[in-house]
């Protein structure tokens, strides 16, 4: 066909927009795994080839991208070509830019499903999101502006140059295959050097907005299979599936087994149950929260303690419900107006637990920062038979706490504290630990990682602040009637792998938390094994001296803690679960979902998260397997249930 007029000042426009999509690359979104990986995540210093090689791999899919932008637009009549490329280029550095501020606190990029839920809720409440953080994609936008309108310029200049045509005088067919080869040859290269166990490879891989990520870990899988690595993983795995097998077969002893209350116990105790924002265990000590310290040295102290999830859903609903969460449907609950009819699900009824108490008399309450709106779980809140109070401020709640547990009848309150959560304010007068990051620090920023202990002692004045809170709590209660049980939602990463936060990897950071249970008159224990959400309402029910609602999954922790195991979900928003891990033994296995109704190990652990193999030393991996195995039988049970309900509300009535 023959060239259009304008595609000489088009090829120039793409050409030197490609040098500058690669300098933002480089300097800017890859900046961190390029450049900042000595320290922290623990690579050596590259070579200079090895560097050369790394911002090659960085900067060929913008040739390649660049290439396919210009074969649709010089096919456009007119000056068309130039406009929509202008605009979808303008659109995609807006795409790009969101993904990183994203990417930099998740360490993952933004999915579709993760876009349709920020679109869903009120993001400026539960992202962290401020004016500040605004103002700074604003300034970043209108620089990306500045620098489209210099790129413009040098193509007008470069139209003008008639040396420089030289180098459009390969055919475009050749070029784009010689590309393409190039891109094709790169993520091979890449696929084998991360197969190869190379971290940094893979860093540099997946923090580029413009790779395809899946082609990278697809070469990876390719060049993986048959080795050591994969053949470990199936002998794990069918180790595994024999460990299903055999938790299918009565046992003499079983993980339900209930402990014999003591007579003297008092089955009208209230129960106050708080739930803390992303509670880091490491980080709590006399000198940050000197309460906590005294209350714990009073109560069950659980030191090797797991929440269900490494999101708020997933952990508020394993304390409630005492189960992992694989019932949780998040925003397909709820009708929306963008909601396909074939994601409405089933309104639920709410948790046993809370049924439990409200047969015994109990006023059930939920007093909190305003919880039911975050990704729906007010959903699964339903059952409480008191109206709830929520608040923005932690602190409006505890007068309300206060007339609450003063009211006649016995009580149970349900609390979630926010104040810990990212961007971590506290109040001006928790100002202790220096130097901390600003009010308005942009959590996007580049050097987010060199400011790690500023970041963290912004966090430890947060606890701070939770630590007079939680003083001010039990100064509302009778502490020589009510139960207080304290835990995370999850953990909380400052930078332990390389992180920022939560809901972004199974990491020990992230799922690992503390809890206390305070019971009235009880001399205090320390319990060093693995423990969890799902242990503490059977451990409830056991204080106060009643029956269990339902068959526990986790332990009771009132008597000798047995078979020590937690189950823990990865965040996968909207939809239920699909990635879990189960510790026991101090190892942890990884499992996603496969074929049907069955669990797949993809990872093996210990829980320093280092890579441990299966075949060293099989006997090691049994605790751990049956947990998993207790957590396939689980799916698949209420996998069972989901179907004979959908069953039973087809039949005609």
């Amino acid at each position: 066909m023959p060239e259009n007029p304008h595609s000489k000042g088009l090829r120039w426009f793409i050409t030197v927009f490609a040098v500058y999509a690669s300098t933002c690359l480089i300097f800017g979104w890859v900046r961190a795994p390029l450049f900042l990986g000595v320290g922290e995540d623990g690579w050596p210093a590259p070579s200079l080839g090895m560097m050369i090689y790394l911002l090659y791999m960085t900067a060929l899919p913008v040739a390649l991208w660049c290439l396919i932008a210009y074969a649709l637009a010089c096919r456009m009549p007119g000056n068309w070509g130039m406009r929509m490329t202008v605009v979808f280029l303008l659109l995609m550095l807006t795409a790009i830019e969101l993904d990183h501020a994203w990417y930099g606190m998740s360490g993952h990029h933004a999915t579709w499903r993760e876009a349709r839920l920020f679109l869903s809720e009120d993001w400026k409440l539960h992202y962290g999101i401020r004016s500040t953080d605004e103002s700074w994609f604003m300034q970043r936008m209108s620089l990306h502006i500045i620098g489209l309108c210099g790129v413009f310029v040098a193509a007008r200049l470069g139209t003008m140059w008639e040396r420089g045509q030289r180098c459009f005088d390969t055919p475009f067919r050749r070029a784009i295959a010689l590309v393409a080869a190039l891109f094709f040859f790169d993520i091979l290269l890449a696929g084998y050097e991360v197969s190869r166990g190379s971290d940094q490879w893979q860093a540099v891989a997946d923090a580029n907005p413009l790779r395809i990520n899946s082609a990278d870990r697809l070469s990876a899988r390719l060049f993986s299979y048959g080795t050591e690595h994969d053949a470990d993983l199936d002998a794990a795995n069918r180790a595994f599936s024999q460990a299903t097998q055999d938790a299918t077969q009565p046992h003499n002893e079983s993980t339900a087994k209930f402990h014999d209350a003591s007579a003297h116990r008092n089955s009208q105790y209230n129960v106050v149950i708080v739930t803390i924002e992303g509670l880091n265990a490491r980080l709590i000590d006399s000198t940050t929260m000197p309460f906590w310290t005294q209350l714990d040295a009073r109560s069950m102290s659980l030191r090797s303690h797991y929440s269900t999830g490494n999101v708020t859903e997933y952990g508020v609903l394993g304390v409630l419900y005492g189960a992992p969460p694989d019932f949780y449907r998040g925003t397909l609950t709820v009708p929306w107006r963008r909601q396909l009819s074939f994601d409405k699900q089933a309104p639920q009824h709410g948790s046993p637990y809370i049924d439990q108490f409200n047969q015994h008399g109990y006023h059930t309450r939920l007093i909190s920062w305003e919880l039911s709106s975050w990704a729906n779980l007010g959903v699964y809140l339903r059952n409480f038979n008191q109206p709830p109070f929520e608040t923005s401020d932690d602190w409006k709640s505890l007068p309300v706490l206060k007339q609450e547990m003063a009211a006649p009848g016995p009580h149970l309150v349900y609390m979630h504290y926010n104040g810990t959560h990212f961007p971590y304010d506290h109040g001006k007068q928790y100002d202790r630990f220096a130097p901390e990051v600003a009010s308005n620090y942009s959590y996007a920023s580049w050097r987010m990682r060199q400011e790690a202990a500023a970041i963290t002692n912004r966090y430890r004045n947060c606890l701070l602040e939770l630590d007079m809170w939680l003083q001010t709590l039990a100064e509302s209660v009778d502490m020589q009637n009510t139960i207080i049980v304290l835990t995370g939602d999850h953990g909380e990463e400052f930078f332990e792998n390389g992180r920022l936060g939560h809901a972004s990897t199974l990491s020990e950071p992230q799922i690992h938390t503390v809890a206390l249970i305070y019971v009235p008159g009880e001399s205090p224990r320390v319990i060093t094994a693995v423990t969890s959400h799902a242990d503490l309402m059977p451990t409830i029910m056991d204080l106060l001296d009643w029956p269990q609602p339902v068959a526990p999954f986790g332990h009771i922790l009132t008597g000798e803690v047995k078979n020590a195991a937690a189950i823990v979900a990865m965040g996968n928003r909207p939809n239920p679960p699909n990635r879990w891990a189960a510790i026991a033994g101090g190892y942890k296995t990884v499992l996603s979902e496969g074929d049907g109704d069955t669990l797949r190990i993809v990872q093996l652990r210990d829980t320093d998260d280092k890579r441990v193999t299966y075949t060293s030393d099989p006997t090691r991996w049994k605790s751990s397997f049956a947990a998993a195995a207790q957590l396939q039988l689980h799916l698949r049970a209420a996998a069972q249930t989901i179907h004979m309900a959908d069953i039973r509300a087809a039949m005609p009535r």
